[in-house]
């Protein structure tokens, strides 16, 4: 089967794309409800959608999809919950959570999409390793119930799996493309340029990168980055710098904890939803130190520079624009490469025998920047989350 969501011949608006993993369900489910159906619903619909799509499922194929998993059939109409049809409108989504076997199955060719076998098919709170949007079907004016059926591919078990349908028709085919389908999949080896792929929306996007991180990425090696806020974040800062300082080069736990912690800023970078690095930003009267930049060992690379860049940015938003610091000579290659300029001279030598150069940052006076009249409102936000309504402005919501 495939994917359909309109009769032929209706035209569908040439609007922005609009990810349907991303679909604000307050404002377009708003009177709508979507609910588990009945049988009967389910025939009714699929009597509906045989108008429409060629080649459909039978009825007791998809009814024996449904009883070995109530979860694959989603029915939403405006009004309240119903057992029996009606003459309003209706829609449905129908979905194959598919196994790490099915999902193989989906590709190379196993896997009949109209008479799925069962065995590629999760059970009922079983994760999945990968949707197939097997059937949907929704009347114009209740397209809007969508939204309300991808809240539920927002819950934590199925958050981030990858997606996949092919269009039965062209007007579904241009619907899908402007809901953040893209033409094509690939899985493994495997290449299928006839199926489409949905891409999840970055949920951090538009966000300063020194507020990038969000938890349980789709992509689980996405670099993320965010300010420690609590106790158990400054801690998880703290065993960082412990395996990179003290475990890999030895320094004294003394020197590494060496009392400016509380009176600092640090900034945790995460892989995925592991965090993998830090670094740490001291205050003076007109700049600012870079410090304690710690990786763990197996997440060096990328992570580094993006660290740096974030608090360089960090800085300036609070209206900074000169920087200092200390490297050691193996990573005088990365902050030259932001613009810092190494001092002259032999260097510092601390507890160690390394040597560690003095680098100093003068940057532009960023056009935007905190001042005194940035607003009551915004400067009791959290660090880091000046562009975000803070607790002052939420608190009572839904009350």
């Amino acid at each position: 089967m495939g994917i359909h969501t309109v009769p032929v011949g209706k035209k569908i608006s040439d609007r922005k794309v609009r990810n349907l993993l991303g679909l604000n369900s307050e404002k377009y489910g708003r009177g709508l409800i979507c609910y588990t159906p009945t049988e009967k619903i389910i025939s009714h619909l699929l009597d509906g959608a045989n108008s429409y799509i060629m080649k459909l499922a039978p009825v007791d194929v998809v009814m024996k999809v449904f009883r070995y998993n109530p979860e694959t059939i989603v029915a939403f109409n405006r009004g309240a919950w119903r057992e029996t049809p009606s003459n309003e409108s209706l829609g449905f989504w129908c979905h194959l959570p598919l196994n790490a076997d099915g999902h193989d199955a989906l590709f190379d060719g196993r896997l009949d999409r109209s008479n799925p076998d069962l065995r590629y098919i999760c059970r009922q709170h079983e994760r999945p390793a990968a949707i197939y949007h097997w059937l949907v079907y929704a009347e114009p004016n209740i397209l809007g119930g969508l939204s309300l059926v991808m809240d539920r591919f927002s819950s934590t078990r199925l958050r981030g799996l990858p997606m996949y349908c092919i269009a039965a028709t062209p007007t579904a085919y241009n619907l899908f493309l402007k809901s953040g389908f893209k033409q094509g999949a690939s899985y493994k080896h495997w290449v299928n340029p006839n199926m489409m792929t949905l891409v999840p929306p970055d949920p951090a996007a538009g966000r300063p990168i020194y507020d990038s991180y969000v938890p349980s990425p789709p992509d689980p090696k996405k670099l993320g980055i965010k300010v420690a806020h609590t106790v158990h974040e400054l801690m998880v800062a703290a065993s960082i710098r412990g395996a990179a300082y003290v475990g890999e080069r030895m320094l004294p736990v003394y020197d590494d904890m060496d009392g400016n912690d509380l009176s600092a800023t640090h900034l945790i970078g995460y892989v995925g939803d592991e965090p993998a690095g830090c670094i740490r930003i001291r205050y003076f009267a007109d700049f600012v130190k870079l410090e304690r930049l710690a990786l763990i060992p197996q997440h060096r690379g990328g992570l580094a520079f993006k660290l740096a860049r974030a608090a360089i940015a960090f800085a300036q938003m609070k209206g900074y624009s000169r920087f200092y610091g200390q490297a050691s000579h193996p990573y005088i290659k990365l902050w030259k490469h932001l613009g810092f300029t190494q001092r002259s001279g032999e260097g510092l030598t601390h507890v160690t025998d390394e040597v560690y150069y003095e680098i100093d940052l003068v940057t532009d006076q960023p056009a935007e920047h905190l001042t005194p009249h940035s607003g009551g409102l915004v400067l009791v936000r959290r660090e880091g989350q000046w562009d975000r309504p803070g607790a002052y402005e939420t608190w009572g919501e839904g009350q």
